[in-house]
């Protein structure tokens, strides 16, 4: 029996809570004795706060409610506070607006994990992109790419004029399952080797630059990060983050990279 704890954050997104709770109830359901799985929710909404009172039929549900907006892994730092990593062989991070597939956990709980694995990243179907969000980053940026991408932010209409040209051209990228260097942050499966090489989750930057954090973490313990297309789940992207106004969105984005190439490179 392969034991997972799943850590998550809401705000203002109490339907997309409400829709991947049931989405965990069923894979649980249908993994059986394969799997022991516990949720960890943080709601970082910071006015109308709603009481979290969905009844787990098939795991263990733990909420708590911040009434501030602590950022992304603020929230999950202090969420693993609550937890005893060493007990769970999988630790889930994820946004609230996904939706699992009914065998996500079984074919998690049957996948041969090397290891020198710190990090497993699924397929993330985008219903939007309507592609895989996943491999994120196949190598590593050069510090010169990140000082180009910490320019873009620090003057968001560079950033806005990238938008509407060069992104739109970009070409969307594939990959086999093998070895990459980030996956996407919206749903991050950490291996009970990351939490005994890494330890726990210290980022203290508001959002983003996450997915680069824990590459590098797994790089200084020589952990690999993995694509497995074969574990599935989908993303709704109804996120709180396509709200954030142009100036805060290149801000934070900003200050993320900064910190990124400071402690990185």
């Amino acid at each position: 029996m392969k034991k997972i704890a799943i850590f998550c954050v809401t705000y203002h997104s109490y339907r997309e809570l409400a829709l991947y709770l049931a989405s965990i109830d069923k894979a649980v359901r249908y993994a059986g004795d394969k799997v022991e799985v516990e949720v960890f929710v943080a709601d970082n909404t910071d006015k109308n706060i709603q009481p979290i009172e969905y009844q787990a039929q098939h795991f263990r549900l733990n909420a708590f409610v911040y009434g501030r907006n602590k950022g992304y892994f603020g929230a999950i730092g202090d969420l693993m506070k609550t937890a005893d990593l060493k007990v769970y062989d999988y630790h889930i991070i994820s946004n609230v607006d996904l939706v699992m597939q009914e065998d996500t956990l079984l074919r998690l709980a049957d996948y041969a994990c090397a290891e020198d694995t710190g990090w497993i990243a699924p397929q993330i179907y985008s219903e939007l992109e309507k592609r895989d969000r996943n491999p994120k980053i196949m190598s590593r940026y050069s510090l010169r790419k990140l000082q180009m991408l910490e320019m873009l932010y620090r003057f968001p209409f560079l950033n806005w004029l990238y938008t509407k040209t060069m992104y739109k051209s970009k070409k969307l990228q594939s990959h086999e399952a093998g070895q990459i260097y980030a996956g996407h942050g919206s749903f991050i499966i950490l291996t009970r080797h990351y939490h005994e090489h890494c330890g726990t989750i210290n980022y203290p930057i508001f959002l983003f630059g996450e997915e680069i954090y824990l590459a590098e973490r797994c790089l200084e313990k020589h952990l690999r990060v993995m694509y497995v297309p074969d574990i599935k789940v989908i993303d709704s992207e109804h996120t709180s983050t396509g709200k954030m106004t142009d100036s805060h969105y290149c801000r934070c984005n900003y200050e993320a990279l900064r910190y990124i190439t400071n402690i990185f490179y």
